[in-house]
């Protein structure tokens, strides 16, 4: 019989999409970064790209007043049930399945490029992706910011994480060593793209302009290019559309 943690609910194995390390903490340091880097205000409307158990909801669910909203999406139906039943707060959360194909996730839909995300346009002040974009290939990674250029309000902003990989660097004593793949991006095993993957950061930069997006920030560069580095794993990438 398993015995159940006292205190806030916690997934216990949904898929491996709930990440290393304690759900909540983990989950609290992340919307601390968010709140601060996105401008978040509780009246806002957040959408959660990759949502996964709903480790950034949970926070949100304390934060966002009845004025506020937010939707997350998944590929992992399993994840979110557990954030539809333990997640509560005053602003209305929703919790929508992605059926998008991912080897690495087990997704089985449509490409994941030619996916909608489940909003309107200009209807997101804040959107957030973690550990998102280090699993998509190239052509998905740049239909995803060309959605949330979409569906972002004018000076709604992006924070995201993954890899921007500098060919110059060495990568030689890196904690993640990626190897050129294609199309501007590089990944640890390049016969499975999908566990871990970067993008070169004039790849990133272009399809950033045609996504009508702009970084808003230095980018924060995580540890995993280098053992002198420290602070988080994965770089740390905030993006803005501009107000016309």
């Amino acid at each position: 019989m398993r015995l159940k943690a006292p205190g806030a609910p916690r997934p216990w194995r949904v898929w491996h999409n709930v990440g290393g390390g304690d759900f909540h903490q983990i989950g609290q340091q992340y919307f601390e970064w968010f709140r601060e880097g996105a401008h978040l205000t509780p009246s806002a409307h957040v959408l959660d790209m990759g949502c996964g158990a709903g480790r950034l909801a949970f926070p949100l669910a304390q934060y966002l007043g009845s004025k506020g909203g937010y939707t997350g999406f998944d590929l992992s139906e399993r994840a979110l049930g557990f954030a539809r039943r333990h997640v509560r707060g005053p602003a209305r959360f929703t919790f929508i399945k992605a059926d998008v194909q991912s080897r690495e996730y087990g997704g089985a839909g449509s490409k994941a490029s030619g996916y909608r995300f489940p909003v309107e346009d200009d209807s997101i002040d804040a959107a957030l992706a973690i550990s998102l974009f280090s699993h998509l290939l190239p052509e998905d990674a740049a239909a995803y910011l060309k959605e949330a250029g979409r569906v972002l309000k004018p000076g709604g902003r992006l924070c995201l994480t993954g890899f921007l990989v500098d060919p110059r660097m060495s990568l030689d004593d890196a904690v993640l060593s990626l190897k050129p793949f294609r199309d501007g991006a590089w990944a640890a095993d390049p016969r499975e793209p999908e566990r871990a993957i970067g993008y070169e950061q004039s790849a990133f930069e272009a399809w950033l302009d045609r996504a009508g997006l702009y970084f808003a920030e230095p980018v924060e560069a995580g540890h995993w290019s280098g053992p002198t580095r420290v602070g988080e794993f994965q770089d740390r990438i905030i993006v803005e559309k501009p107000v016309v």
